[in-house]
Parts: C-alpha cells; sequence; structure tokens
C-alpha cells in the first residue's frame, strides 16, 4: 500500500514538472518572438526613418566626409562596435573593433554581413540567418557611423 502511494506521488510530480516546463517553454518563446519583432520594427524605423545616407544612396552631390567613424549598436550579448573607413564618397572599409561580449560561432557567421555592406554600398542588406541578432547589431553600427560620416 505504502508502494502504491508512493508511486503515485511521483507520477503526479512528474505531471506538474513537466506541465511547468512546458509552460516556461512556451513563455520564453513568446518572449523571443516579441522581441524579435521589436528589433525588426527598430531596423524598420532606422533604414527608412534616417534618410538615404544610411541606405548609401546619394542626391546629388557627395553625401559623406571622407575619414574614418565609429559606431556602436547592441548585438545578441552586447554592444557591437565597428569603424568605417569612407574615401570618394564609398565605403571602403569596415572593421569590426570591439564585439567581445557576441557568441564566437553567431559572431563568425554574422561577419558576413561586412561583405554585403561593401558589395552593395548600402546598409540595406539581409541579416545573415542563424546571427541575426549579431548581423543586426553590425548593420546598425555601421548606420550609426555613417551618420557621423554625413555631411
Amino acid at each position: 500500500m505504502k508502494i502504491k502511494i508512493f508511486l503515485i506521488s511521483v507520477i503526479n510530480l512528474l505531471i506538474i514538472i513537466g506541465a511547468f516546463g512546458l509552460y516556461q517553454a512556451a513563455a520564453l518563446h513568446k518572449a523571443d518572438a516579441d522581441k524579435i519583432v521589436s528589433l525588426e520594427k527598430k531596423i524598420e524605423q532606422l533604414q527608412s526613418g534616417k534618410g538615404s545616407k544610411a541606405k548609401g544612396g546619394k542626391s546629388g552631390g557627395s553625401t559623406y566626409k571622407d575619414g574614418s567613424y565609429e559606431g556602436s549598436a547592441k548585438g545578441f550579448g552586447g554592444n557591437v562596435v565597428v569603424k568605417v573607413t569612407v574615401k570618394n564618397d564609398k565605403i571602403e572599409k569596415i572593421d569590426l573593433v570591439d564585439a567581445s561580449k557576441e557568441d564566437g560561432s553567431y559572431l563568425a557567421s554574422a561577419k558576413g554581413v561586412i561583405k554585403s555592406i561593401l558589395d552593395k554600398q548600402s546598409t540595406d542588406v539581409d541579416t545573415v540567418s542563424g546571427a541575426t541578432f549579431t548581423s543586426t547589431g553590425i548593420i546598425n553600427a555601421v548606420i550609426s557611423a555613417l551618420e557621423k560620416a554625413a555631411k
């Protein structure tokens, strides 16, 4: 009889723990989804609200002053800092100055966005799948630097 009561108690405990685990997973998924939507809206605002300068567009004359400019933005693990070199109204070079709090594997993947920006001469590029937050941080840091370079 004691064994039967013990087994019923253990089964009940496992059911409660399982239900709690499912609830936590659903809550975390919802929080992540909300964060993604929020960041996507912010990206959209930055890209559309900041005008053609952040997108690399030109409206007559030159858009950027020559030189090197630092910009920073929030990535997956913390701030991402880049140095953008502009020459003759062209993005010549993008160096990653600091991303020490970023996950190494995400950062390695996200660095591909730098080549996309240089090739397209615009920050209006796709993020890297699997490293969305880190690549978004790099893009936004470049936008921040280009805002400083704007005439």
